[in-house]
This record gives C-alpha cells, structure tokens and sequence, in this order.
C-alpha cells in the first residue's frame, strides 16, 4: 500500500531550516506572556452548544509556580455527564447522515485555526503542564496533524463505502462501514491537545458523537479546543466537554447506558477498569484504549555511543519521563556498559531543570502531588535496593518558583525483575542494566507486560534485522538520538502498543485507526 501525500507540521523544524529559530523563540516567548495575562478566568460545562454552570467548581494551578492560577472550572457530576450523552445522542442521527465532505471540512477548518492558534496554544500547554517551548509545540503541532491525516483518510476511503455489484442477477450489494453512536473520550494530562484532538477526531469525523473529559490538571487547553471546533462549525451536541474528577465525570461517563464506545489514554490499571466495566454492562462496541509502556532500549557494542547517550537522555527525561512512550529500562552489552553508564549520568548532571516557559529546559516540573510522592518513593526503594548514579531528589532551588521539581535519575544495579524495571513510573526515572550480548538483551525487552515503544542503538546490520524480527513492540526506532523511544508522527509513525499497552493493536495516526469507530454493514437489494 502506498502511503498517502501527507506532510506533517513540525513547526520548529520548519523555522530552522529557515534560518529564523529566533524569531520561533520570540513569538513563543510573546504567547507566553499574552496567554499569562489571560489566566484565572471562570470556565463553564460545554454542553449541545451552550456553557453550561455546575454547582461544584475547582482551580488549576501552574505545577511549574503555584502562585499561578490557571483558572477556575466547573466540576461535573452525573447529571452535567447525563445531560451531555443525551445531547451526543439526539445529534448523532443527522450527523451520521452528512457525508464525507461535510465530516472532514469541519476538521479541515479546525486545523487551519489551531495553525493560526499554534504558539497560544503552545503557551498554554507550557504554563498549564509544564511543557518546554519545544515538547509544547510538538503537541499543538500533532493535534494539527491528526485532524488533516484523517480527513485525507476518510476521504480516499470514500467514507469506507464500497459498491460489491451483482453477485448474482437482480441482487445489488454495498458493503459500508458506520458509526456506533455515542463516545466517551477521556484524555490524559501530558498531550493534553495531541491526544484529545487524535482521539474525539477519530470519533467525530466518522460520524460519531463526543462527550469529552479532559485530565483535571488540563482543562483550559480543553477549552481552547473546544473553542476551535465551534469556531470550525462542529454542530451543537456533536462535540461536548464535561470537566471534572474521574469518579464524579468519568466513571458516569464510560458506565452511562447510551454510551456506544469508549476512547482512553491513560493507564493501564483505570484502562483495564473501564474496558471490565464496559463489558458487565453486556455492551459489544470499542474500547480503544491505550494504556502506557516500560519501554526498553538495548546498547550494543556496535553502537555509536555519542548517540545512544543523547537518545536514552533524552528519551527517559525530557517532559520529566511524564510520556508513555519514555524510556525506562536501558540493557547494554558487557564490554560498554560502565563507559555508557559513566557518559548518561554525564549528560543527565547538564540537562536544564526549570519552568517549561525557559529555553534552557528539558526537566520541567511534574504535574502532580501523587507524581511527587511517587518519585520519592520510588527514588527511596532505588537507594535502599540499587544504587542512584545521579538524581534522586527533589529539588530546592531558590531560583525557582515554588512547584515540584525533582531531578532526573539513573539507577544500576537493580535487578530485571525488579518492580523498579517492570513498572510504569511517568518519571524521569531509568534503570541500567548490563547484558552479555543480543539475544539476552531481546529476551529481558521482551519480559514484561507491556509492549509499547523499544530502541535500539547499532551499526551491525545483522543485529538490526534481528531485532527489528525478535523484539515484542508495536513502535520501533533504531539508532534513534534525537530521542530513543518518543516523538512519533502522525502518518510516517502510527502510535501503539502491542500487549497490555493497548486493547486493539491499531495505532493512533495510522491507516487503520478510524475503522475501529466504524462497524460494518452489508446491504443487498433485490430487484
């Protein structure tokens, strides 16, 4: 199959190779400052159209400065989640019926606005989760992608409708792919656009309808979003936002009775719950669900170690490791691996700890309290149980302001059955652990639940077709310095797990993504 002619944003890129990063730097820098001067604001329910008031509210605040307050947002229940899926469904029947031009220019649209939008939003990414200008961007840049990738998609797929002739005389057969109904989307807080832009998108312009909860830590961008898809012309109940906690909005929300389907990104433990549920309740429609990774790369003896020390540092702590797709777990062969080691904690002591709004930063704050107590307790069980190379603390620097820093660690001697080599930390957290050759290395990538991102660094083209054969991964990157495990783009690298890291094995931003909103129907007629 040919891959269709799609070229992705990449908006930093694209003013490098211009000669004007500069320029980059300053609009980004005046976003900022713009979008600071707008926070605080009172935000409503999205619901059929209109804003929509609650009776309970909560504040977000910078995890990067808490004396900076977001804004505040109304907190949900089951009635706001009630209100909502009823809206979804009484909008679902007319926009199931409009066809593939109508579906995609509303997405289309959508994307010229976040273009025109890009460096606002990526402003406010960086000041609501912490995100770097760069990581920022990337994120606005993706959600931009992911609605221009699937309405190229949906439409030379002629909206999956397929005229099958006459089988046999007089009967006449179409075989057509169509919506469920209703979906739930819940979308997590680190691509707090990509993800939720991918993901109600994927839903919508199938002809679906939406009820979205974003992350609590990120509703603002939410909004913004919401914003966009107005503006674009989105029909009233197509798309609807309801902001709140997981019991209060998403628990209702994936549980209620007239939800066909269900979109997550999160983790495995709230994924696995959702799909339990969805199943008691004897419904048969998705749960397309990505659920996280411990994603391994392997250091050969063949490697260019310049590069592996910049991809694996860049891969485990760049946006503090708050990436499902971050490096976690490092196997390096015998005879290199204390001169690696000794390099990454060398490059891990230089890396910029800060406010995502800085350009020295690369280790931005993490997003959460339970975040921070995770790394303290999980640092702890490293000191007692292996040893920390670099890292291990939180940081205080009367430098910054006051938020929750911690520093980027990397820990040896643990072992590969450790639970600190086999869990899901969202940290700036890897482990290093020596292996005698491939096949060891491969064997220990392949030992664990979840199968979402793996590298490998190699110049031995045996060793790569190898690997590339052997190792358990749904997304796989070779020699990969920019960053070991992370980065994909939409279209040229689909996103997905294979195992516990996904429920169905097709990969946001790929050929086979819409389909699973989609169920089949065939029609014969008989003249």
């Amino acid at each position: 199959m040919q891959p269709l002619e799609f070229e992705n944003e990449l908006t930093l890129l694209t003013y490098q190779q211009d000669g004007s990063e500069d320029e980059f730097h300053e609009t980004y820098e005046a976003a900022v400052e713009s979008v600071r001067a707008d926070l605080g604001a009172s935000h409503a329910l999205r619901i059929d159209g209109d804003s929509i008031e609650a009776e309970d509210r909560f504040t977000v605040t910078s995890p990067g400065d808490f004396d900076l307050e977001i804004g505040e947002f109304a907190a949900g229940g089951e009635a706001e989640v009630d209100a909502a899926v009823s809206a979804a469904a009484d909008a679902f029947p007319d926009w199931e019926r409009r066809d593939v031009d109508s579906h995609t220019a509303v997405f289309r649209d959508a994307a010229d606005r976040m273009r025109d939008r890009k460096f606002e939003l990526a402003a406010t990414l960086s000041l609501e989760n912490g995100k770097n200008r760069t990581e920022a961007m990337a994120d606005v840049d993706e959600a931009i992608d992911f609605l221009r990738f699937y309405s190229l998609e949906l439409e030379c797929s002629d909206g999956y409708q397929f005229n099958t002739g006459q089988p046999t005389p007089h009967q006449h057969t179409t075989n057509l792919l169509r919506p469920y109904g209703v979906f739930a989307v819940i979308a997590p807080f680190n691509f707090p656009l990509a993800i939720l832009a991918g993901m109600t998108a994927g839903a919508m312009i199938t002809g679906n309808t939406v009820v979205a909860k974003p992350a609590s830590a990120t509703p603002l961008i939410a909004h913004k979003y919401a914003d966009i898809l107005a503006d674009a012309g989105i029909p009233d109940g197509v798309f609807n936002l309801v902001t709140g906690g997981g019991s209060t909005v998403g628990q209702p929300l994936t549980e209620h009775e007239d939800v066909a389907g269900v979109a997550f990104t999160g983790s495995r433990e709230v994924g696995l719950d959702i799909e339990r549920a969805f199943r008691e309740q004897g419904k048969r429609g998705p749960v397309i669900a990505e659920l996280g990774g411990k994603n391994p790369v392997i250091v050969s003896d063949e490697a260019d170690l310049d590069g592996a020390v910049e991809g694996v540092a860049m891969g485990a702590f760049s946006f503090s490791g708050q990436k499902c797709s971050a490096t976690s777990r490092v196997y390096v062969y015998e005879n290199v691996y204390d001169e690696f080691t000794d390099r990454l904690v060398e490059a891990t002591e230089r890396l910029g700890i800060g406010r995502g709004e800085r350009l020295d930063t690369v280790v931005n704050p993490v997003i959460d309290d339970s975040a921070l107590e995770r790394y303290r307790n999980i640092t702890e069980q490293a000191r007692t149980d292996g040893t920390i190379r670099t890292g291990g603390s939180v940081v205080d620097d009367d430098d910054l302001p006051e938020g929750r820093y911690v520093e980027p660690t990397v820990v040896t001697d643990i072992p590969h059955g450790h639970g600190l080599a086999r869990e899901e930390h969202f940290l700036p957290f890897v482990t290093i652990h020596p292996v005698s050759d491939l096949q060891e290395g491969i064997a220990k990538s392949n030992d664990s639940d979840y199968g979402l991102c793996a590298g490998l660094f190699s110049e031995d083209d045996a060793e790569i077709d190898r690997w590339f054969h052997e190792i358990e991964s749904g997304m796989c990157y070779v020699n990969r310095s920019q960053s070991a495990t992370t980065g994909a783009l939409v279209q040229a690298q689909p996103f997905g797990g294979w195992k516990f890291s996904g429920t169905t094995g097709k990969f946001a931003g790929g050929y086979w993504y819409l389909q699973q909103f989609l169920r089949e129907q065939s029609r014969t007629r008989v003249e």
